[in-house]
């Protein structure tokens, strides 16, 4: 969660769509409000500086956040953060403009975070354990 949030956030700035205006072509990144792209286009990049920036704190910091934030856990807020940042980042992939590199490797980076904040709901663990269905007494699930 922690790299994609980052990636999302830093290739927000580079060119996100290519317009033609008939004199030439203009890239204009997920920040323009030339190309009426702000502020539909940054949220999945404020979205993952959240993601990347409370799974740093947590991580690195040591920072314990509250339990509950407007009723919600911080698992869960997660995963409502990065779903909506893949809804929106699929609905710019069905637009007629022209994607920049930045699009794709925002939509890298917010599917990258979005798979993390999903492993972290359910409970899966990055070295592929999962705590799901794994109580006292229960046998492993098998590989194949």
């Amino acid at each position: 969660m922690l790299a994609g949030g980052a990636v999302t956030l830093i290739f927000s700035f580079f060119a996100f769509v290519s317009i033609d205006f008939g004199v030439g072509k203009r890239t204009f990144s997920a920040w323009s409000t030339d190309a009426n792209l702000f502020p539909l286009a940054t949220w999945p990049a404020i979205f993952g500086l959240i993601v990347a920036g409370g799974t740093a704190a947590v991580l690195f910091g040591g920072v314990k956040l509250p339990e509950n934030i407007l009723g919600f856990t911080w698992t869960q807020w997660t995963f409502i953060l990065s779903f909506a940042s893949v809804v929106i980042m699929i609905g710019y992939l069905f637009a007629n403009e022209n994607k920049g590199f930045g699009y794709w490797l925002m939509l890298l980076g917010t599917l990258a975070y979005a798979a993390g904040a999903l492993m972290e709901h359910m409970g899966i663990e990055p070295g592929g354990s999962s705590s799901v269905g794994q109580g006292p007494g229960s046998t492993p699930p098998s590989p194949f």
